[in-house]
């Protein structure tokens, strides 16, 4: 697959090619620009490329920027040639050689109840005290970053996750997101279920990660200009567990049910699975409780518009269906409210925590019906039908009376 324009007729490249030819002066093959208006230029073409799959894990800024300066040097610049450089860049660093890349960081946990294990083509270690030798320059390289006198988290958890990619760049982005998937899991079964007293400001997720994350090769050394770290980042008490062994068991349960499915299907839970860990990572509950609400439409009505089908479907999981279709209606409008009037409430932490409930019943529902449904898509319908006894025995005799009609039945 290529990188092409995007199919919506009010996105149009070209004017943005004109105003940048406008801004440029060309002199044997140079490009300089008047002022800095080119960059924002710049960062709307990124946003009018739909770039395949295969990409994610890119560094899109770099091929995007690449392509811009090298069609530049063209009067006027076309905007078919542009995405030709675009897909250039794009095969050169799909065929870069795979290395081997570990990305190190940190958990809010005392204790995670696993050594190591595998995910998303990821090996991921946990190490209780320090990280191993072999790995050389981070502490050198964060006090350098950040001027901190502290380099670690106290009490968290060391990660250090392996995996092979064509670029630091892929790895970290690779790595951070395998990393994001498994918190989710371990935060569906650590995260409290509500919260008499506590501080509003502070974040669902008992499971965070730590502030620093830093890239190394193979044999240990660093890559000084691949250095992540969350700005929005609050210290967490490390979390502790004790009956950790069951949620590890959870979350294998989660693993292995997750393979099991076919690919499209798998990535939609992933997707919501990440989208909920990273809205409970929110300091501000309003945020939280919106992107929350997105992660659990992305699994009960992906790439559809009908809200109605959200409340509808999960509420169908549960004997108190009426009940239940309450609370979910009462959760999508303060949502919307908030969205369209920018009204908040006090109370957005509990709508945190109610949403959370369905969330992780929703993905539960998934994990032990793997075999059951085809897609994603005929799960939603099964979740579809009436609750209704004398409905669904009445909608069964005229199914079977079908099948007997059609002959496709003795």
């Amino acid at each position: 697959m290529k990188a092409t324009w995007k199919k919506n007729k009010n996105l149009k490249p070209k004017v943005i090619f004109e105003k940048i030819d406008n801004l440029k002066t060309v002199v044997d093959g140079k490009v300089t620009f008047t002022g800095f208006e080119h960059r924002g230029a710049k960062v709307a073409l990124e946003t009018m490329i739909d770039f395949p799959s295969i990409c994610n894990d890119l560094d899109k800024e770099l091929i995007l920027t690449k392509a811009f300066w090298e069609a530049a040097k063209s009067t006027p610049i076309e905007q078919n040639n542009f995405i030709d450089l675009i897909n250039k860049n794009i095969k050169e660093a799909l065929e870069k050689r795979d290395e081997t890349y570990f990305l190190l960081t940190s958990l809010s946990v005392e204790e995670i109840g696993i050594r190591s294990l595998e995910l998303n083509n990821c090996v991921i270690r946990f190490y209780k005290s320090s990280f191993p030798r072999k790995f050389k320059g981070r502490k050198e390289l964060i006090e350098s970053k950040k001027k901190c006198k502290e380099s670690e988290s106290i009490g968290y958890t060391k990660v250090v996750v392996e995996l092979k990619a064509k670029s630091e760049y892929m790895a970290a982005k690779k790595a951070l997101r395998a990393l994001d998937l498994l918190r989710s899991m371990f935060n569906l079964f650590s995260n409290s279920k509500s919260e008499f007293l506590g501080n509003e400001w502070q974040p669902i997720n008992k499971i965070r990660s730590g502030e620093f994350h830093t890239i190394h090769n193979e044999i240990g050394e660093i890559f000084p200009d691949v250095f992540w770290f969350d700005p929005s980042y609050s210290s967490a008490m490390p979390y502790y567990c004790d009956q950790i062994s069951i949620t590890v068991k959870n979350v294998k349960f989660i693993i292995n049910h997750l393979n099991k499915l076919n690919k499209q299907y798998k990535s939609i839970i992933i997707d919501g699975l990440l989208r909920y860990v990273r809205a409970f990572d929110e300091k501000d509950q309003n945020v939280a409780v919106m992107r929350a609400w997105s992660a659990l439409e992305s699994i009960a009505a992906p790439n559809e518009s009908n809200c109605d089908s959200v409340t509808r479907r999960c509420a169908f999981l549960f004997h108190e269906h009426e009940y239940h279709k309450q609370i979910l209606e009462h959760l999508r409008e303060y949502r919307n409210r908030n969205v369209h009037s920018g009204e908040e409430s006090n109370k957005a932490k509990d709508h945190g925590f109610q949403i959370q409930f369905y969330f992780k019943e929703l993905v539960l529902f998934h994990m032990r019906n793997v075999g059951y449904f085809n897609d994603i898509f005929e799960a939603n319908k099964f979740l579809d039908l009436s609750t209704d006894e004398v409905t669904l025995t009445y909608n069964k005799k005229i199914v079977e009376r079908a099948l007997k009609f059609r002959g496709y039945t003795a």
